[in-house]
C-alpha cells in the first residue's frame, strides 16, 4: 500500500491540470477550474484562446508541435516525431504497465503525455523513476517549449499558463534538488 502525502497528491494533480493545456482545446469548465486553482484573471474570449491553441499546438496548423523529441535529441540527429525521445519514453510507459498512446491516441512524447506520466509517478511514489524521468525529460525541455509559448501565444492565458507551467517545473527542480536554476 502506498501512503501519500497532501503535498504529493497535491502535486500529482497540478500535473494532470497542466497537461491539459496541451491535450485538447480547452472547455469553459476547464478554464474555469485552471483560473481557481491558480488565480489567474483571463481576458480572452473561449474563441480567442481557442483559435490560439490551434495556431500554437494543432497537429495541422500548429507552429509549436508539442512533443520533446523536437526540442530534445541526439546532437547529429535532427528534430523529428517518433524520434529517440519518444521511444525512450514509450519504453518507460510500458515498464510501469502503461499504454500512453493507445489510451489517449497522442505520440507518447507529446507533453500531456509527459505530465501526466509525472503526476502518475508522485501518485504512485516511484521516486527513483520519478527523479530520473524529470531529469531527463521534463526538465530538459518544457522550460525551453514554455519560452516558446509565451513568445508566440496570441493570448494572455497561454502566456500566463506557460508562465506557470515553467515556474511549476523550476519549482519541482528545487523540490528534487537539481542546482541550475530554469529561467
Amino acid at each position: 500500500m502506498t501512503f501519500h502525502d497532501d503535498e504529493d497528491t497535491e502535486r500529482a494533480n497540478l500535473y494532470r491540470l497542466l497537461s491539459g493545456l496541451f491535450l485538447s482545446e480547452p472547455t469553459e469548465d476547464f478554464l474555469i477550474q485552471f483560473r481557481d486553482i491558480f488565480g489567474i484573471t483571463i481576458t480572452n474570449t473561449i474563441d480567442e484562446i481557442t483559435i490560439d491553441f490551434m495556431q500554437l499546438f494543432s497537429d495541422a496548423a500548429g507552429h509549436l508541435l508539442p512533443y520533446e523529441s523536437l526540442y530534445n535529441y541526439p546532437l547529429l540527429d535532427t528534430p523529428r516525431l517518433w524520434g529517440q525521445a519518444t521511444e525512450e519514453v514509450q519504453k518507460l510507459y510500458h515498464a510501469q504497465g502503461l499504454m500512453i498512446d493507445e489510451e489517449i491516441d497522442i505520440i507518447p512524447d507529446h507533453i500531456s503525455a509527459e505530465l501526466l506520466f509525472m503526476g502518475h509517478l508522485i501518485e504512485n511514489d516511484i521516486t527513483e523513476l520519478k527523479n530520473s524521468f524529470f531529469e531527463n525529460h521534463i526538465r530538459v525541455w518544457v522550460p525551453d517549449y514554455c519560452r516558446e509559448i509565451q513568445q508566440f501565444a496570441q493570448t494572455d492565458f497561454y502566456i500566463q499558463a506557460a508562465g506557470l507551467l515553467k515556474e511549476f517545473i523550476s519549482s519541482d527542480s528545487e523540490e528534487f534538488g537539481l542546482e541550475e536554476n530554469i529561467e
